[in-house]
């Protein structure tokens, strides 16, 4: 146990922000003040213009300016985000953040806020995480980060998560390196959470539950077309490397999936489009081609026939 006096945290909210993300910061720290007696921690909240920041569910809080934070130093500087955090550009807040670290404070996000400190310039040669959902646009806009899928990642003084719960088991790992084992697992009891998951656990479910098969064949296929949705993958290459027939793969995924091994991965890259044209700015060409589809035209074809609409509507 790391005996220290009262940690300060600062918070950032971005618009939008994932009230659940917030939620899961502020509560372990509060259940660790009630249980420990004494003021371990204490917390800001901070944005760039100070005043009411609402949440994407539409509930606001009151914020300080991160102009009045100026010469505050905290003993961590965590941006909490959600919806649209790839187009926060807040001089003030960046050079916060960027001061912490030059001061060598730890610095981190939750939920999206690691588009922040990607902008910011905070991450390189650092491991980091993001929400599943936004992994791919933070990729697209940012090629050079080492960027893992892990439930939370601390990595020399930079920490992140992804939402909701994640963030969770990152602040029970924060109060066990900082509190002890045993008290933070006093904390996660308060929220019937064991604090067991490690961070190097994914995000998503396992395919098996989120397929609703336990076929080794279909497994590896759906797995190989998950990390690949730049191009088109050949059914008949699948086959070949899983070592069955083309006729055999395309029989298991009519009969558990509903679909041709082609439509299926024509499907991941289509819901991959989606989130990208959601979650950057980036040009529906570009996307189109990131996503192995040989022209917008087409690609724009194909869009309607899934979503019942065009690319450009997710814009509007």
């Amino acid at each position: 146990m790391n005996e220290v006096g009262t940690r300060r945290i600062g918070i950032v909210l971005v618009p939008d922000f994932a009230l659940a993300s917030f939620s899961m910061i502020i509560e372990p720290l509060r259940i660790a003040n009630r249980l420990s007696g004494k003021p371990l921690y204490e917390w800001s909240l901070l944005s760039g213009e100070g005043g009411m920041v609402a949440s994407s569910a539409g509930i606001e809080l009151m914020t300080r300016p991160i102009a009045e934070a100026r010469d505050s130093v905290f003993d961590l500087a965590l941006v909490c985000a959600g919806f649209h955090a790839e187009r926060y550009r807040h001089a003030g807040v960046m050079n916060w953040l960027r001061r912490h670290r030059r001061l060598g404070k730890d610095v981190g996000a939750v939920s999206t806020g690691t588009f922040v400190l990607a902008r910011a310039g905070l991450l390189a040669g650092h491991r980091c995480t993001v929400h599943w959902d936004f992994r791919g646009a933070l990729a697209e806009l940012y090629p050079d980060l080492d960027l893992v899928d892990e439930l939370f990642v601390i990595d020399r003084g930079i920490v992140t998560s992804g939402g909701s719960i994640a963030a969770l088991d990152l602040m029970l790992r924060l109060l066990a390196d900082q509190q002890g084992l045993a008290f933070s697992k006093a904390v996660g009891e308060q929220f019937v959470h064991s604090g067991a998951r490690t961070p190097t656990e994914h995000q998503r479910g396992d395919l098996i539950h989120r397929l609703g098969t336990a076929r080794p064949v279909l497994i590896e296929a759906v797995k190989r077309m998950e990390n690949v949705l730049d191009r088109a993958l050949s059914p008949a290459d699948i086959a070949a490397d899983l070592g069955i027939s083309q006729r055999q793969l395309e029989r298991q995924f009519r009969g558990q999936l509903g679909r041709t091994p082609t439509a299926y991965h024509r499907d991941l890259r289509l819901d991959h489009a989606r989130r990208l044209l959601s979650q950057t700015a980036l040009p529906v060409t570009e996307i189109a081609l990131s996503c192995g589809f040989g022209s917008a035209s087409h690609f724009a074809q194909l869009y309607r026939e899934r979503f019942g609409r065009l690319p450009n509507a997710e814009r509007r």
